[in-house]
């Protein structure tokens, strides 16, 4: 194959690339997936203690939230997560919710409540979209990752200290001289990113 029939057949291939991307990003669901919540979060239960205030005293779980690599403790109320659930329960499908018990000072039975409870907020942390009534409780602030909201996390950003280690220059925006083959890559992304729609489109 010669090299205009080489260029000819890559022409093509990114002329089809070109179009698929741009029916793609037309879609409802590629917004939607762009504009998802952008966070990694995780939740345990490690334990339980007893409270005590004037007249009456309760129980209060111990809630451990790792937020993309940050911890934040919180304590909740068995009322707090029953109230949760009822939330939760008039917009997604909700697994069991582990119920009252009528020996509440046991702890066998608050140890069992305990592995029911995070198996419970967990179960809901695993899915592609989190409710945001689960964020409100669990206090995590909610990112939706939307490209306006990076430009301004970036134009907020200062720097702090000087550069460790810098480059005098890009490789990547160095042609290699000692090739003798197109590098398509580079053609691609520069042809798609610059080159006017019309000249993907059949004539």
């Amino acid at each position: 194959m010669s090299r205009k029939e080489v260029r000819k057949q890559q022409n093509k291939l990114l002329h089809r690339i070109r179009t698929d991307l741009l029916i793609l990003a037309s879609t409802t669901d590629f917004k939607n997936w762009i504009n998802r919540p952008i966070m990694l979060i995780k939740a345990f239960i490690p334990g339980f203690r007893k409270v005590k205030e004037s007249d009456h005293a309760f129980t209060v779980f111990t809630v451990e939230v790792w937020n993309s690599g940050q911890k934040n403790i919180l304590e909740k109320r068995y009322s707090e997560f029953e109230e949760l659930h009822k939330q939760l329960k008039k917009i997604v499908v909700t697994p069991d919710f582990p119920p009252k018990k009528v020996m509440k000072w046991n702890a066998k039975v608050l140890e069992q409540r305990r592995l029911a409870l995070q198996t419970y907020l967990q179960s809901f942390l695993d899915r592609d979209s989190i409710p945001k009534s689960l964020l409100r409780f669990l206090e995590v602030n909610i990112y939706t990752g939307s490209m306006e909201s990076l430009d301004r996390l970036i134009d907020n950003n200062t720097e702090t200290h000087q550069p460790l280690i810098s480059f005098s220059f890009d490789a990547f925006l160095n042609e290699n001289s000692k090739s003798t083959l197109p590098d398509i890559v580079v053609e691609g992304v520069t042809m798609g990113l610059y080159a006017p729609l019309e000249n993907f489109l059949p004539g």
